[in-house]
């Protein structure tokens, strides 16, 4: 019971669900976020618009881009993004390997991955771009 009772305030003070919450984590199978629509308690939201404000001023605030992924990893703790969202942020950073180590941590929070155009757009050589989508789709870049 203390363990337990430990384990809800820990939860708490870090914001994260007491539940997965993807429907792959929650019942280990590799299915579809949104075939669980009916069950609310199982949908992924993306970050509000006040919350990402929040995040997109501390990134800004950031010198180094090593400092900005560090951010983001942290960021992706219990959160998902939108498309928008995740090219938002990369867009702050001034090299693609920064981006694409970014991306390495955003890719599997993204909810619409159907629109990576834009996040794409934020990468300047066709190489790395080829990396991206790879992250996007599921693969390793390594």
């Amino acid at each position: 019971m203390k363990r337990l009772s430990f384990l809800l305030v820990l939860f708490a003070m870090l914001q994260l669900p007491l539940f997965a919450a993807s429907p792959v984590q929650y019942i280990g199978l590799n299915v579809p976020v949104e075939n669980y629509s009916n069950m609310p308690h199982m949908r992924a939201r993306a970050m509000d618009k006040s919350d990402f404000r929040f995040l997109s001023s501390l990134l800004k605030e950031e010198s180094f881009d090593k400092e900005r992924v560090k951010m983001i990893r942290v960021a992706c703790i219990g959160n998902y993004f939108t498309s928008k969202q995740c090219a938002s942020m990369l867009s702050l950073m001034s090299f693609d390997s920064y981006r694409l180590e970014a991306l390495e941590y955003l890719a599997p929070r993204i909810l619409d991955k159907r629109a990576c155009d834009v996040i794409l757009g934020e990468f300047s050589f066709g190489s790395n771009k080829e990396k991206a989508e790879a992250l996007l789709m599921g693969n390793r870049r390594r």
